[in-house]
């Protein structure tokens, strides 16, 4: 009996050293890729999605501007100002300037003017090589 009670304890302690070799090795490994304190952005990994192509000139109908920021790695960058080029046919409203966790922004546009429209974005005074490009149609 007193030899089951002895490996079952020398059982249970290296089970318990394993667990937290693996538990500090993963913490570590994880903790430095997805460091926020980087600030190494990609232009280009990073890019921008309009949504709905194509809406009404009616001063109603809106695009969205969706701007992803992403790192070397293809991670999202978060806290980084993100600016979208001004035409001044155009109302913006910026959503969220300013990058969440996934490193994304998110701006809508409207006009009255119809017409075919090509905005420059910046990530941190950085341009990005996509514009965004918005068509209203009357």
């Amino acid at each position: 009996m007193q030899k089951f009670l002895l490996s079952a304890i020398l059982f249970f302690l290296i089970l318990i050293s394993f667990a937290l070799f693996f538990f500090f090795y993963e913490t570590q490994f994880f903790g430095s890729r997805a460091s926020m304190t980087r600030v190494d952005i990609s232009v280009d990994n990073s890019y921008v999605f309009t949504n709905p192509l194509k809406a009404s000139a009616d001063g109603k109908e809106k695009i969205r501007v969706t701007v992803f920021v992403l790192n070397s790695q293809g991670l999202g960058v978060f806290g980084k100002k993100v600016t979208v080029g001004i035409d001044p046919r155009l109302v913006v409203d910026a959503i969220q300037q300013n990058t969440d966790s996934a490193g994304k922004a998110i701006f809508d546009f409207s006009t009255t003017s119809p017409g075919e429209y090509y905005l420059e974005v910046s990530i941190d005074e950085l341009k990005l090589p996509q514009k965004a490009r918005l068509s209203f149609y009357q």
